[in-house]
């Protein structure tokens, strides 16, 4: 829906008319005319399908609340009064596709018998399955009353929807094209990056930009992004961002903004789980939730559009949702229709199975800002792969929740024996016995056997046929069969959508583990998947303070050699960190034990100097923990604090809550890289003044590692760097970027580990690690930091002499 103001007329395609209108509303409005004008377009060009009639476009206008309303719809094909629409789906037409494509039918048939004057039209629905070729027909006589009815009802939902975008045009992006940056003060490189972010929407381009932590890369982005709003740059903004800690910081900076005087709608997504009190109970059994038959969405929409509020969050949802019994998840899609910024998490565009078919089926003027953008190489790596494996086949085969003669029993028993004698030839190679005397083997294919597809084609049939079988059968006992069935559907999907995708960028991973045979989809290069999600929009500025080095992450994250790449340095001076590095001491795994008290004596090296709070971050939890039992030993006075491997969230709180505690004497917390304390943590100040970082951060030696070195090594000849110590220097950034979090903060920062020398891993090292220094042994590092401190006491002691 747009609104054209100079001609006060409301702009609506076919498809949002429909889904506006079936939201239905509670209120009813008068038509200003008697009824709807209607008229019949020219002629569109013949499509290239082989179908009767010729393909027409049909605009419909009416007038309501004072606006003129034009809608406008897509060519469809038209034979006398005949009306085909032909629907292109991912699998079996389900009950929201039906309903949205008879009731375009409906609207093409109301205006095609005013045309005519027909007194009943006939409607033909073709539904193609993408993924198999299959067509299925419907189709339906309706009245002409019928139609018209349908059509006055809709068009009395969709006006309501009218005064959001008048609002929009004529209030908040005048608003946005005015707004001006909403702090007193523009810290250091943020110029940099609001001209970098606006350059790039403006020119529908991509952008990747790092920036040290405490830059307040947050409102640099979205400053620009606002104004581009209001420019007509582009229509939505998107930020998207992994951690709900920084989704509450674009939440204040929103907030900002609007105690500014701008006039902007904004709002937090979450996930079903996190909005919905009663869970995913609605996926196992629509009956057994209150809000799934609910028909006054609009209503609730409405509702929450009048709170005028700058930004809604999941508590806003979960207050106006009951009112109206409807579902809170799906009230927090609907009002996202009418805002101008959406915050949620990555998965909610880059993730197959959950992105937001609303607004990234087809994509539009949209600006992504992906924050925290260096996890998305993984994060899309993981929901691009897919994995089955024979022996999951047969669990689901025998487990006694379907009929005797099953024909969806048979089918997964028979994919199962076809998969191992398909699969087994190509392990035989490999093939060996583990110390247990297991047989194990693991091979991995560039393209995949027809076979394959086949017997995948074959399972998703027989799959879906169970599944509707299982939706039809209410029974309560029949629960177990409903939810087995919808969780093996999802798996297959995900295999499904990995065929789909599979390219040189993938790679078919097949492993032997006894009798088991479990294959893997997996996605090597995440360049081309995330580049086509970018395309769903019109811009994106990815990142993040450790996206070092920008090539790697242009490489991995959708960019190519049009993409600006935008290095933004420290606003922090380099006084304020001492770093340094102990290059004597191995951290390989065959030294670990040997050099283990030298890595200890270093840690008391850093805090001596200081009482503290202090943070150790090491490679692993048996590392971590075996460390920390050594220096407890050592040092029992101290108050020392280990990270564990299964910490429930309240435990995980609970230890984090310590290091804001107030307190005279030494605090050290073990813990481990890449882990929750490692990244997305702000303790600003006193609550965190030094860190340790043990080791490199590599992943682990995999088969999945080792088969993307190859590949990396073969396009950039970088297979170790691109597989192995880029994303393992990350991991030690992320967790060294834990001590200086503002302009405030005093902090050292120790890494260890002899690699650190290596000219490959210094290339990543980020701006505000760069004024370090290389010391041999903890005494030299004990009077380095002492020296450290005693600078910034003097500093302190000027301050405050100039205060007086």
């Amino acid at each position: 829906m747009r609104y054209d103001e100079q001609n006060n007329i409301m702009l609506v395609s076919l498809k949002e008319f429909v889904t506006l209108a079936r939201r239905k509303v509670a209120s009813t409005l008068p038509f200003d005319d008697e009824e709807p004008t209607v008229t019949y377009a020219d002629k569109i060009e013949e499509a290239g399908l082989s179908l009767p009639g010729k393909k027409d476009g049909i605009s419909l206008s009416f007038t309501l609340g004072g606006i003129d309303y034009q809608l406008n719809t897509e060519a469809q094909f038209v034979d006398g009064n005949v009306v085909t629409l032909v629907r292109s789906l991912d699998g079996k037409p389900r009950k929201n596709d039906i309903a949205q494509t008879r009731g375009e039918a409906f609207v093409i048939g109301h205006a095609l018998s005013k045309k005519e004057n027909y007194e009943r039209v006939h409607l033909k629905f073709v539904y193609i399955n993408r993924q198999t070729g299959e067509e299925e027909e419907t189709e339906e006589w309706v009245e002409r009353e019928k139609l018209a009815n349908f059509f006055a009802s809709c068009s009395i939902s969709v006006s309501l929807y009218g005064k959001p975008e008048v609002e929009r045009v004529t209030e908040r992006l005048p608003s946005m094209k005015a707004c001006s940056f909403p702090y007193k003060d523009m810290r250091d490189g943020q110029d940099s990056l609001i001209r970098a972010t606006y350059r790039t929407i403006a020119r529908g381009t991509r952008l990747f930009a790092t920036a040290p932590t405490g830059t307040g890369k947050t409102v640099s982005v979205l400053f620009p992004a606002l104004r581009a709003l209001g420019d007509g740059r582009c229509d939505k903004v998107f930020y998207l961002t992994p951690k709900t800690t920084t989704m509450k910081v674009a939440e204040g900076c929103i907030h900002d903004f609007a105690k500014n005087g701008v006039k902007v709608r904004a709002i937090t997504l979450a996930s079903k789980e996190r909005c919905c009190k009663c869970g995913l109970v609605c996926r196992e059994d629509r009956r057994l939730c209150q809000s799934a038959k609910s028909k006054k969405l609009a209503d609730a929409v409405l509702d929450l559009f009048g709170l005028d509020k700058a930004v809604v969050t999941v508590e806003d949802l979960q207050e106006v949702a009951p009112k109206y019994l409807v579902c809170p998840h799906e009230l927090g899609l609907a009002y996202s229709e009418l805002c101008d910024v959406v915050i949620c998490d990555l998965n909610y565009l880059f993730n197959p199975m959950v992105y937001i078919r609303r607004f990234f089926t087809e994509g539009g003027r949209f600006a992504f800002l992906v924050d925290e953008a260096h996890n998305l190489v993984e994060r899309a790596r993981e929901c691009h792969s897919a994995e089955i494996s024979t022996e999951e086949l047969g669990i689901l085969a025998e487990g006694g929740i379907y009929g005797e003669y099953s024909p969806f029993k048979e089918a997964l028993k028979r994919a199962k024996e076809e998969l191992y004698e398909l699969l087994y030839p190509y392990l035989e190679e490999s093939l060996t016995k583990d110390k247990d005397g297991v047989s194990i083997a693991a091979t991995h294919l560039c393209e995949i056997p027809s076979r394959f597809y086949e017997i995948m084609g074959e399972l998703d049939k027989a799959t879906e046929v169970e599944f509707y079988s299982a939706e039809a059968d209410k029974n309560d006992s029949a629960l177990p069969r409903r939810r087995a069935i919808k969780e093996f559907s999802h798996k297959l999907a995900n295999v499904n959508n990995s065929l789909q995708l599979f390219d040189d960028k993938f790679r078919m991973l097949i492993f032997l583990e006894g009798k088991n045979i479990r294959i893997k989809l997996f996605c090597l290069d995440t360049g081309g998947v995330v580049s086509g999600k970018l395309d769903k929009g019109s811009s994106a500025v990815l990142f993040s303070a450790t996206l070092s080095p920008l090539s790697y992450y242009r490489d991995l994250l959708g960019g190519d050699g049009t993409s600006e790449l935008l290095e933004v340095a420290s606003p922090f001076a380099k006084e304020q960190v001492s770093v340094s590095i102990m290059d004597r001491i191995s951290l390989r795994y065959s030294e670990r034990e040997r050099t283990l008290p030298a890595v200890c004596a270093a840690v008391a090296a850093t805090m001596i100097p200081r009482k503290g709070n202090y943070m150790v971050f090491s490679p692993s939890f048996e590392y971590s923990s075996i460390l920390c039992e050594m220096f407890k030993k050592k040092y029992p006075k101290l108050t020392v604090l280990c990270q564990e491997k299964d910490m429930t969230a309240a435990e995980k709180r609970a230890m984090l809550a310590e290091f804001e505690k107030e307190r005279d004497g030494y605090l050290v917390g073990f813990c481990v890289m890449g882990g929750i304390y490692s990244e997305g943590i702000d303790l600003v100040g006193k609550s965190l003044i030094g860190t340790v970082v043990i080791g490199i951060g590599m992943p682990a030696l995999s088969y999945e590692r080792e088969a993307m070195r190859d590949y990396f090594e073969s396009k950039y000849e970088s297979g170790t760097q691109y597989a192995y110590i880029y994303p393992g220097m990350n991991r030690v950034f992320q967790a060294a970027g834990r001590v200086i979090r503002s302009e405030n903060d005093r902090g050292v920062v120790v890494l260890i580990d002899d690699r650190f020398d290596d000219p490959i891993y210094k290339k990543s090292i980020p701006s505000l690690l760069k004024g370090m220094q290389y010391v041999e042994e903890h005494k030299v590092l004990k009077a380095r930091i002492e020296e450290f401190w005693r600078g910034v006491d003097e500093e302190e002691s000027r301050s405050n002499t100039d205060k007086i």
